[in-house]
This record gives C-alpha cells, sequence and structure tokens, in this order.
C-alpha cells in the first residue's frame, strides 16, 4: 500500500462528519461499549477528538489547489511579461541586425521555439537574452529601443525565475502534505471502524443506536452485510 492510500471509501468530509458525531454520543454509551469490549473507555472519545483535530489542523485539499493555482498563475504572469519582452526586443534586432543572422541567433531566433513551452529552459534563455540585449544595447538604442525595457530584461528573467522556482517547491510541499493529510485520516478512520464493528453486534436489534455509529456507506455500497462491516 502506498503512502498516499486511503484506507476508507467515503469522502473525507463525511469520514470527519461521522467521527464527530460518533465523538459526541460514545460518552453516553460508552458502558455499553466497555462492556462488550473492556480496552474501549471513556477516553476513547478524546483520542477520537484528538485525531481528528490533527486532520483539521492541516490546510484542505482544495486549499493546497487553489496556493498550487496561485503558483502557477504567477508562473504564467511571468512567462507572459517575458514573452512581450522578447518579441519587442526583437522588432529592434531584425531592425538593426536585419543582414546578420549570427547576431540575431545571439538573440535567441534559432532557439525560441525551443524553449517557450519549458519553463526551466525560458528561465536560462531569457537570462542569456537579457545579457546580450546589454551587449547590444546602443544599437537597440540607436534603432528606437526603449533603454528601460532593456535594463528590466534581466529582472523580468529573475522574476521568472523566482516564480518558477517557488511552483517546483510548492509542487514537492503539496506531496508531503497529502501524504500527511492522508496518513491522519486513515487514523481517524481506524478509530471509528471499530465502534462501527462493535455496534454491529450489540446494536443489532437496536437500529436507532446501530444508526449512530455506523459508518456511511460508500456510493459503491449494495447495503449488504459485508459492506456493514467492511466499509
Amino acid at each position: 500500500m502506498s503512502l498516499n492510500d486511503r484506507l476508507f471509501k467515503m469522502q473525507e468530509a463525511k469520514l470527519l462528519e461521522h467521527a464527530e458525531v460518533v465523538a459526541r454520543m460514545y460518552p453516553t454509551d460508552v458502558v455499553d461499549f466497555s462492556a462488550f469490549d473492556s480496552t474501549f473507555t471513556l477516553e476513547y472519545e478524546t483520542t477520537i477528538k484528538n485525531a481528528i483535530s490533527a486532520v483539521t489542523a492541516l490546510k484542505s485539499d482544495q486549499v493546497i489547489i487553489d496556493e498550487m493555482a496561485e503558483c502557477t498563475q504567477h508562473v504564467l504572469d511571468a512567462m507572459g511579461t517575458c514573452n512581450t519582452d522578447y518579441k519587442t526586443i526583437s522588432y529592434f534586432v531584425r531592425k538593426a541586425f536585419k543582414n546578420n543572422k549570427a547576431v540575431q541567433n545571439q538573440f535567441g531566433f534559432n532557439d525560441i521555439e525551443k524553449v517557450r513551452r519549458s519553463q526551466p529552459k525560458m528561465v536560462l534563455f531569457m537570462e542569456e537574452h537579457a545579457g546580450t540585449a546589454s551587449d547590444h544595447k546602443a544599437e537597440l538604442v540607436a534603432e528606437g529601443c526603449n533603454e528601460t525595457l532593456i535594463d528590466k530584461l534581466s529582472v523580468d528573467a529573475q522574476n521568472l525565475k523566482e516564480a518558477n522556482i517557488k511552483q517546483e517547491k510548492f509542487k514537492k510541499k503539496r506531496g508531503v502534505i497529502t501524504q500527511e493529510r492522508v496518513k491522519l485520516l486513515n487514523e481517524v478512520y481506524l478509530l471509528v471502524k471499530p465502534i462501527n464493528d462493535i455496534a454491529q453486534i450489540i446494536y443489532s436489534d437496536d437500529a436507532a443506536q446501530l444508526a449512530k455509529y455506523s459508518l456511511p456507506k460508500p456510493k459503491s455500497s449494495q447495503n449488504s452485510s459485508d459492506d456493514l462491516i467492511e466499509s
């Protein structure tokens, strides 16, 4: 089983909701559970609550997804700025060096198609592009290029680099958070599952009591006796 495997088939929200209900109801029926299995004492309520708190203390999947989307948007914005810069500089490169393919290629005319879809390659490309533009600043300005644009190329390249690094770091962080969340959710499940199992036995003739402690059925459930025990 991988570290990200869930032991439960229901939605996370359903599991946590059920665990909250169990923790609230359990103290009133602890005598019944303890009579069946002496290890189920009143302290079990606190154990369940602590397990729930450990899960809710972590960022939810939706928050993580939103933060990842923000990182991605920063990269896209930085890429967009660099793309605009490159197209603008390219215009003046063609004016200043219209008959000089060697210099045009120094500005990446022969490489741009290879790198534009790769963030790491684009970072290196823009850093080199900024250096080349600085080396040929006088010729570009003479052809009408805005000097400020040339000066900010290195800043824009750095912004892209930082946005890319932040995105990559968050991808790794997301994996760790997800793994930890699944681990904690599994711990909650492993606490309420025995309560479910015992309830099937001690409250088999009491539908109201049984309903309080029975695990929610997954969508695939066929409502069989096996589902009651194993879901």
